[in-house]
């Protein structure tokens, strides 16, 4: 049974992603910041952490490995969203962003890499924003974009400097997230969270090979 490293276990979307993974057989790894009881299935396993704090990101790859296991991807669900065009975004803002969506998942993949170097390889699996990259829609949710952009950037650099090890990066690029499973509505700028965990699960299986993932450009 493969092991996946998934952040953001308890928002909105995880819901999804968590439960198409877990269908799929896949043992989640779920960090939280608060301690819960977990989904209440035996191949999930919690861990009350702060994957923000160097240290305690070491600790969590290092228990999960401690038997022998090897990690195999990492999905980074953990984020916030703060609107605010540049006449009301302060830079406490964009660093409150930068912390959220970015550090949220930059001290850990660090972490990650490290063992992937030594096992092999893996996939990390990032969460972008559409609207992000489009400076036409990005100056409304300033702070917003800014951390979502770095994460971009992110990806790219470790596509490109870890590929000699087996390591690839990949990040989704959804627009509006709806919850119908059938059907695009009347705004092209919309993804569903199921394509998202669809999409999610087969780059997992490596059916999926693209790094960078339009929904809207391709159909989704």
């Amino acid at each position: 049974m493969e092991n996946i490293l998934l952040t953001g276990s308890t928002g909105n979307l995880a819901t999804y992603v968590v439960d198409s993974l877990l269908q799929g057989g896949y043992h989640l790894h779920l960090p939280v910041r608060t301690a819960i009881e977990g989904h209440g299935k035996k191949t999930s396993t919690s861990y009350h952490t702060n994957i923000i704090d160097s240290e305690q990101s070491g600790a969590l790859v290092r228990k999960i490995i401690s038997d022998g296991k090897i990690i195999h991807a990492a999905v980074f669900l953990a984020g916030g969203f703060h609107p605010g065009n540049l006449d009301n975004t302060q830079l406490e803002d964009i660093n409150q962003m930068i912390q959220v969506n970015f550090g949220t998942a930059y001290t850990l993949a660090r972490k990650l890499i490290a063992h992937f170097r030594s096992a092999g390889g893996g996939k990390l699996i990032f969460i972008g924003a559409k609207s992000a990259m489009d400076f036409s829609t990005a100056q409304y949710n300033l702070a917003y974009s800014l951390s979502k952009q770095l994460l971009f950037n992110f990806s790219a650099l470790i596509n490109e400097s870890e590929k000699s090890f087996g390591i690839t990066s990949h990040i989704l690029l959804p627009g509006t997230i709806r919850i119908e499973r059938d059907g695009h509505g009347d705004n092209a700028d919309f993804t569903t969270p199921y394509t998202i965990a669809d999409t999610i699960q087969d780059i997992i299986e490596g059916k999926e090979k693209r790094t960078i993932i339009d929904f809207n450009i391709n159909g989704g």
